[in-house]
């Protein structure tokens, strides 16, 4: 998986996912088009991208194991993918590069990388639109920019969300209120992560740009480097506090986290993400040299527990079930490397 990969500042910064949306002139956005529209926006997407070296799919010819691939390589939702509402993708041999079609809109890129290099993730999806642009007739005015389906995404269609992981902030009484002020400075926002069940996702927050209309590309690219910035330089410095202060508290439940992710034969998502979470605190801050981990397998780890299309698709599998489950693949995550 591309999340699986060294990444920049990914002991904070899971992961950055660029998507540019684009639409052709003169269909309607997918929400509001017939069957017939859409299968004529399939052909067409799929034609311009003959010579962009991509796989084109469609999500109703997909089996439960491309599905789950698709899903835990976070391209789209459950229901998107299990919807056969004449949908596809272009899958690109690059990992974590692709085309979503007849999603929210006709053309849906997505670029994700881990940690937080937001310009090679732009440059990615970015090469893509142009090549589109070229060779479709795409909505687009001089008043507005490019026309969406989202107000929130007309003028450069560019929407950038990062995924990260901020126990310290979380942890330090009034961080969280400093970080929301500071991040609106740049006409952005931050969020809690939740799961499928509307449950949130401890210590894991997701920032997005507001602002895409009446600014540049390049407005929203620097903003997001800023932004990451002071994230970075927040939650190091209440990591550090934390385990100065309480060295000996976050010791303890380090290794207490380490033992149960290590040893556990049943886990729900809730308890497996706060258990990781004093993995991420400690690590680096404290001895954890009894502890055969790295930051390589707490980032697995996370994203893995994180999205389980079995969580989301085996909705007849009892919840003891899914429990044993998750807990196996943890155990297996924790052992690899090992003798």
């Amino acid at each position: 998986m591309w999340y699986e990969k060294e990444g920049k500042d990914t002991d904070i910064v899971l992961s950055t996912k660029v998507i540019i949306n684009r639409n052709i002139k003169g269909f309607p956005f997918p929400a509001k088009m017939s069957d017939a529209d859409k299968e004529n926006v399939l052909g067409m997407v799929r034609q311009a991208a003959g010579s962009m070296g991509l796989n084109f799919v469609r999500t109703d010819e997909l089996d439960d194991s491309a599905k789950a691939d698709l899903y835990e390589q976070f391209f789209s939702g459950y229901a998107f993918l299990n919807s056969n509402a004449k949908t596809g993708y272009l899958l690109s041999k690059t990992e974590g590069l692709g085309v979503i079609i007849n999603s929210t809109d006709h053309i849906s890129i997505v670029s994700m990388v881990p940690g937080s290099d937001v310009a090679t993730a732009y440059k990615r999806a970015d090469d893509l639109a142009v090549k589109f642009e070229k060779s479709m007739d795409i909505a687009y005015t001089d008043k507005f920019g490019f026309l969406t389906s989202q107000i929130k995404s007309v003028g450069t269609g560019l929407q950038i969300i990062e995924t990260l992981a901020i126990p310290g902030i979380e942890k330090t009484e009034g961080a969280l209120q400093v970080l929301g002020r500071r991040v609106e400075k740049y006409d952005w926002q931050i969020m809690p992560m939740t799961q499928s069940d509307g449950q949130r996702q401890n210590g894991i927050y997701i920032l997005s740009n507001v602002a895409t209309l009446g600014v540049t590309e390049q407005d929203v690219i620097t903003g997001a480097q800023r932004v990451q910035t002071d994230i970075i330089k927040l939650e190091n410095t209440c990591r550090k506090n934390i385990c100065t202060k309480k060295k000996g508290i976050v010791e303890d439940q380090y290794y207490r986290a380490y033992a149960t992710l290590r040893y556990c034969r049943r886990i729900e998502i809730a308890e497996a993400l706060t258990l990781i979470n004093w993995l991420r605190l400690g690590q680096g801050y404290i001895d954890t040299s009894e502890a055969n981990i790295d930051w390589k397998k707490i980032n697995k780890l996370t994203q893995k527990v994180r999205r389980s299309y079995s969580d989301s698709g085996k909705k007849a599998v009892r919840p003891q079930q899914r429990a044993a489950e998750r807990a196996t693949l943890i155990r297996e995550i924790m052992k690899e490397g090992q003798a």
